[in-house]
């Protein structure tokens, strides 16, 4: 089977969904198909700050590739010229969809935005989705349940130290490219209101995507008085971030909304007690009181007086940490995820009306 597999945005990355795209992209190619992987990196650089000679790329490449299967990772901005021609050129295509931009910016969501986005995913013989949440919103947008199908991305099951060996103080980590979304001020707030208790707070991710909220964070470690115990590591290898995993005490998401919650999953395995935004597809994955606390998005008093119940009492964090390995035992490993990605993409490539 050939297939075109275009994961267009304006750069790529190497965590969240595009390093889904890349792991699917991999297990494609082991299965025996030929796979064309058309992303920002192989469109000529000339070209890349154009999206209608970058759109006349893709629409070119694709063609000439002749697939068996398109498959779509958004790609919104590249894929206008290829839409066009789409339900004339006979090819099935597989639409992916991690979560909705309107989740991101409130600019994102107008109606016209909407419009577009549902007017892509109408050329679809399949979509695929990462939650049961995301599933709920692309419904919304009035496409069929039947057209989708959740395969959970997968993790590494990497080596994890002893959780009562792990030393003090408590590390509390949070990772996520720092951003509104991702809210890391909000968690910022909560630690300067429980800095009466022992505790450090590491800082994971690219500072580059909003340099001004980066630095607003910043600024406000700076006047809570927290400088001292917090550590702003930036992007870290996979090696060195399922290291770190395996010496904290606490992982901290309070997103504003997750399409799955990757970071969250990886904690769990780590042992880690989650405190979690109650938003998105997160409570998919966390159990309030369980394998850590769902508090509400935005509310740092609320996660305050979760990370101070935490961080003073050594025997929950325990509870919670042997829940946490537990529920992620049951989760998705890469190899699970592409086995049913790639089931997905055979029998969307088969559809008879195709």
């Amino acid at each position: 089977m050939r297939i075109s597999f275009v994961m267009m945005g304006i750069k790529d990355h190497s965590t969240g969904g595009y390093a889904f795209n890349f792991h699917m992209a991999q297990g494609l190619a082991a299965a025996g198909h030929q796979v064309d992987v058309i992303h920002y990196k192989t469109i000529p650089e000339q070209i890349r700050g154009s999206r209608y000679r970058g759109s006349l790329h893709v629409l070119k490449r694709v063609l000439k590739n002749k697939p068996d299967l398109l498959i779509v990772s958004k790609s919104y901005s590249f894929m206008a010229l290829l839409r066009m021609v789409l339900p004339f050129s006979g090819i099935p295509v597989l639409y992916m969809v991690h979560h909705l931009e309107w989740h991101d910016r409130e600019d994102a969501g107008s109606v016209f935005r909407k419009a577009m986005v549902r007017w892509f995913l109408r050329c679809a013989s399949g979509i695929w989705v990462n939650s049961g949440s995301t599933a709920s919103d692309v419904e919304l947008l009035g496409l069929p349940v039947e057209l989708m199908t959740i395969v959970p991305p997968g993790m590494n099951r990497f080596p994890v130290s002893s959780f009562k060996e792990r030393k003090k103080p408590v590390r509390i980590i949070t990772a996520g490219t720092v951003c509104p979304r991702k809210d890391q001020l909000t968690l910022v707030k909560s630690c300067g209101m429980i800095k009466d208790l022992e505790f450090s707070l590491e800082i994971l991710g690219d500072e580059s995507a909003d340099p001004q909220y980066a630095a607003l964070v910043r600024n406000e470690v700076e006047s809570l008085g927290l400088a001292e115990r917090t550590v702003f590591h930036g992007h870290l290898s996979r090696d060195q971030l399922e290291r770190l995993y395996g010496e904290c005490h606490i992982f901290a998401n309070l997103s504003r909304w997750e399409g799955y919650g990757m970071a969250v999953a990886e904690a769990l395995w780590a042992g880690l007690p989650v405190i979690a935004a109650d938003a998105g597809a997160v409570p998919e994955l966390i159990s309030h009181a369980v394998e850590g606390y769902l508090v509400k998005p935005g509310d740092a008093e609320d996660c305050a007086r979760r990370l101070r119940e935490l961080v003073s009492d050594g025997t929950l964090r325990e509870t919670m940490s042997s829940n946490a390995r537990r529920k992620a035992g049951d989760l998705f490993t890469w190899e699970d995820s592409r086995r049913e990605f790639i089931k997905l993409a055979e029998r969307t490539c088969s559809r008879p009306d195709k």
